[in-house]
């Protein structure tokens, strides 16, 4: 029984040296680690009507103003009197019809669109740190930035 005592205070007595501890390591050099990654930016924009170019004129405004006019100006004069106000209602028809359909300021509303275009972006997701610790070099990654030392866990083993 004694001798069974003795080898598991033996065993115990080498599990504790065997302990773990944090110590501190120079650190020689780090460097960023980058990680790339593609974004959308997207933004509305608005675009101004064109104005009509010279010589697109259209004559459908001027045709119908000038039926409607003509068919208005018989209804008002009577005798002779019809036929002159028939050709200043036509007249004055054409002309309104002219106006309405070619005005430039009555161009078609300004219209929004979302343009879209991809970005190309890099962040940092860690840093390589290189130290050396009882004169041996070695390396690790943190995911922040080191200073002059930096804290390692080292387990001693007889």
């Amino acid at each position: 029984m004694k001798l069974a005592v003795f080898c598991l205070t033996s065993i115990a007595a080498v599990a504790a040296q065997a302990s773990d501890f944090t110590d501190t390591a120079k650190v020689v050099s780090s460097r960023p680690i980058y990680q790339s990654y593609t974004t959308q930016e997207c933004r509305t924009v608005t675009t101004a009507p064109q104005p009509q170019a010279q010589g697109e004129r259209q004559m459908g405004g001027s045709i119908l103003g000038g039926v409607v006019g003509g068919l208005l100006g018989a209804q008002v004069g009577q005798g002779s009197g019809r036929t002159a106000a028939a050709a200043a209602g036509a007249i004055a028809g054409a002309i309104a019809g002219d106006r309405i359909q070619n005005n430039p300021a009555q161009a078609a509303a300004p219209q929004s669109q979302q343009v879209c275009h991809d970005v190309q972006r890099q962040e940092i997701s860690g840093y390589e740190v290189h130290y050396i610790y009882a004169g041996h070099r070695a390396s690790t990654v943190m995911s922040y930035p080191p200073g002059n030392t930096i804290s390692i866990e080292v387990t001693a083993v007889q």
